[in-house]
């Protein structure tokens, strides 16, 4: 995990080439990953490490890297989680809370992918249909584009309950 770290601590947060780098370090030791997103020093890195082996297809428990977001101080950490939600909503189920918090954030794209989380999660949690359609309707008349444009997407996932 030293490897895969210091890996990750070459980041900028802008070039994401010594993270392509690390895939297959990561690849090895996604356990380990995974961990690294509830370090405030490598988070940004990791949660984007992460969100790249999931869209690859590789088998990853997000469970342990959902549970940090609500720690998460780093807005391009929570947004890296939100968008995996998708690939495994059943996980995310227990950081409702925390994904609710984020509907608020103060960057727009949080608010898209915690809108976005939020309806992944209803769509197995039936319970919190009603109050996420609210939501979408809401988000409907945002200020932010980029919300109103996803809002009208996750209207049609809503209207399938």
């Amino acid at each position: 995990m030293n490897r895969l770290r210091k890996a990750l601590e070459q980041f900028d947060g802008t070039r994401t080439a010594p993270l392509v780098a690390a895939k297959n370090e990561a690849r090895s030791d996604v356990d380990g990953l995974v961990a690294l997103c509830d370090d405030s020093v490598v988070a940004v890195a990791a949660t984007w490490l992460v969100k790249a082996l999931v869209e690859d297809g590789a088998a990853i428990d997000l469970e342990q890297g959902f549970a940090t977001l609500g720690r998460q101080t780093e807005w391009a950490a929570q947004l890296h989680l939100l968008q995996c939600v998708q690939h495994a909503p059943q996980k995310a189920v227990p950081q409702v809370a925390a994904i609710r918090e984020l509907l608020t954030a103060d960057k727009a794209l949080v608010r898209v992918w915690a809108l976005d989380a939020f309806v992944r999660i209803a769509e197995i949690t039936p319970e919190l249909r009603a109050e996420t359609r609210g939501l979408v309707a809401t988000a409907l008349d945002a200020k932010a584009a980029s919300l109103r444009a996803r809002a009208r997407d996750l209207k049609v996932i809503c209207a399938g309950w």
